[in-house]
């Protein structure tokens, strides 16, 4: 028997693992230099912090990629025999990558300890049990960050946020700007939704709350372009994405009338621009295949649309890049299988499923009577009256229906004179607003609460409290109008 050897079609590229790693390091300098001037070295100058506070965004950096770098050193040293160098670490398993992402996707008031702690859960849970660099099924940075928000968000709240020192000042009750956005029902006037943080060049020069590598989306582009012309990214997914959350909003925003600016807004806010240029293209956890990197970034858009307009969760981004890593090996089987055949039956069908979606999210807020709908939130319990004074038993939503809102309205010459939270399940008053000035805020201003600003952490719990407010008012003018 005769055996042939023939020489076959094979593609060679210089761009290692190693150097895009460093290409990405290298792209991501310039938005760390300017956490740390945004969060450190602005506060300092105008003397609102300590030589702590001027280097605690650089600290978070460096600690967070030491504290992922030893974890790993620690688990192939004593749990898998592996005596894996410092050098092996650094160029073979890429340990410090989890670190950098992780310590720019949280916020500024992040306590060291808990930075150090979702380290070792991102490095841990979300790269070394499946089996190390290429083989964590999610993206490990945001399992991270997931890990700290589920259960250390109201403690990084409650120390201020997403606000550094200087940014507080003025803006204590201030809320982000997706979240203002959702207390408006999700649409509103520009002056409404963009001008309390500056101007849509503001937002995208990073004039505004946010973790500490998101918020300017200058840089980002910049960094983008840096790593598409080295080959580094996977561009389509990127464009995709941000392509398919402008439509949609797009569409969301001309059925209610808003302009141009909007579906701008919800590009340039909250950690989108990051996510889909860092997040969502990194090699181990997204498709293999352009033609299935598409319907991937198609597919976060319309789970980012979702989660912003359809539900309470502030973590839109990271729930759309966490669920479509899932599906990942489902995408790459199906390239695989077809790889002949027509690609463009599931592009079709989820750019119809993004047209829908955006078209009934629109009506659905246009044909909302928000006003009727909050009056029906309000349950009254019991009601007492003695002379001109008015106590209403009443309950009221929180921040989600099972946690409703109980209080003990007290009205006088139709002026509410005292508000008494009695009990409720909504975690979210307790930690962000029980100890704060905000209900006596609400009465002083109870003529004009549009005024009155949600805080930030608690953004539907303090709108609720608004509405609450307004509600009993409407419901005591209509029933003792004289």
């Amino acid at each position: 028997m005769e055996f042939k050897v023939r020489h076959g079609n094979f593609l060679k590229s210089s761009n290692s693992t190693n150097k895009m790693m460093k290409h990405l390091i290298i792209s991501l300098i310039p938005i760390i230099l300017f956490a740390f001037y945004k969060n450190g070295i602005l506060p300092y100058i105008h003397g609102y912090t300590n030589v702590y506070q001027l280097f605690k965004p650089l600290i978070m950096v460096i600690l967070s990629c030491l504290t992922c770098f030893f974890t790993e050193y620690c688990f192939y040293k004593y749990v898998t025999k592996d005596h894996k160098n410092f050098k092996d670490l650094i160029n073979n398993t890429y340990s410090i990558i989890p670190g950098i992402f992780l310590s720019l996707i949280l916020p500024v008031n992040t306590s060291l300890l808990i930075l150090i702690i979702g380290s070792v859960f991102a490095s841990f849970i979300g790269k070394l049990v499946y089996g190390g660099f290429g083989h964590n099924i999610f993206n490990p940075a945001l399992v991270g960050r997931l890990f700290v928000i589920a259960s250390y968000g109201a403690v990084i709240m409650s120390s201020g946020g997403y606000y550094n020192i200087y940014e507080s000042v003025d803006a204590v009750t201030s809320a982000t700007p997706l979240a203002n956005l959702s207390s408006l029902n999700y649409v509103g006037s520009y002056e409404e939704v963009v001008y309390p943080y500056g101007s849509l060049l503001d937002l995208f020069l990073g004039k505004m709350p946010g973790a500490l590598g998101e918020v300017s989306k200058l840089l980002i582009i910049l960094a983008f372009i840096y790593l598409v012309c080295n080959k580094v990214l996977k561009w389509r997914i990127s464009i995709s994405y941000l392509f398919t959350v402008f439509v949609m909003s797009f569409i969301i925003g001309i059925i209610n009338g808003e302009g141009l600016w909007y579906p701008t807004f919800h590009i340039l806010t909250g950690g989108l621009m990051f996510g889909a240029v860092f997040m969502a293209t990194d090699p181990v956890t997204s498709p293999i295949s352009n033609s299935a990197g598409v319907v991937y970034g198609i597919c976060l858009g319309i789970l980012t649309i979702f989660f912003r307009f359809l539900t309470p969760y502030p973590e839109g981004v990271l729930s759309s890049i966490l669920f479509m890593n899932l599906l990942v090996p489902i995408f790459n089987n199906y390239t695989i299988k077809n790889h002949n055949k027509n690609k463009c039956a599931p592009l079709i069908i989820f750019v119809i499923l993004a047209i829908l979606l955006s078209c009934y999210i629109g009506f659905n807020i246009k044909n909302n009577d928000n006003a009727s709908k909050k009056d029906e939130y309000l349950q009254v319990i019991n009601e007492t009256v003695m002379g001109n004074t008015y106590t209403y038993d009443i309950k009221y939503k929180g921040f989600t229906s099972k946690e409703s809102i109980e209080a003990t309205v007290t009205i006088q010459n139709d002026y509410i004179i005292d508000i008494m939270i009695t009990n409720t399940l909504d975690h979210y008053y307790d930690s962000h607003i029980k100890n704060t000035t905000y209900i006596k805020d609400i009465i002083n201003n109870q003529n004009n609460l549009d005024n009155v600003d949600t805080i930030s952490g608690a953004t539907y719990t303090s709108s609720y409290l608004k509405e609450m407010t307004k509600s009993i008012l409407k419901y005591h003018g209509d029933k003792y109008e004289k």
